[in-house]
């Protein structure tokens, strides 16, 4: 099966006011939004509690929020039960690229497993 894959880069976010400030993670660059935002992937364990209070904020920002307070958030979050209401996503400028985890690939091969291969990465 082919298919699309977006560069995936490690990379530290600074400067954007959130929690997660000075903390590397793992972003993609995709070609549907012209590459102008990177999406977050995932980010180690470490970084976890940054990473709550970070989507507390800004989804509190947005007007997004479903919980009542942070203790509501955090125990939702630490629950699994929170689910982000959309892409999150970060401004160009506010990442410096640590290490380019793989590059994008428009026709990249996953395999007879189809995109399952791409979690082995």
């Amino acid at each position: 099966m082919k298919g699309y894959r977006p560069k995936l880069v490690e990379g530290r976010v600074n400067s954007t006011g959130w929690p997660i400030d000075g903390y590397v993670v793992a972003l993609t660059l995709w070609d549907y939004d012209n590459y102008e935002m990177y999406h977050l992937f995932s980010w180690p364990d470490e970084s976890d509690d940054a990473m709550m209070r970070t989507m507390y904020q800004t989804e509190e920002e947005a007007g997004f929020l479903l919980a009542d307070s942070l203790e509501e958030f955090e125990q939702q979050w630490k629950a699994g039960e929170w689910d982000a209401q959309g892409s999150f996503c970060i401004p160009l400028d506010k990442v410096e690229v640590i290490k380019v985890i793989w590059e994008e690939e428009k026709e990249h091969d996953y395999g007879e497993r189809g995109g399952k291969a791409w979690e082995e990465h």
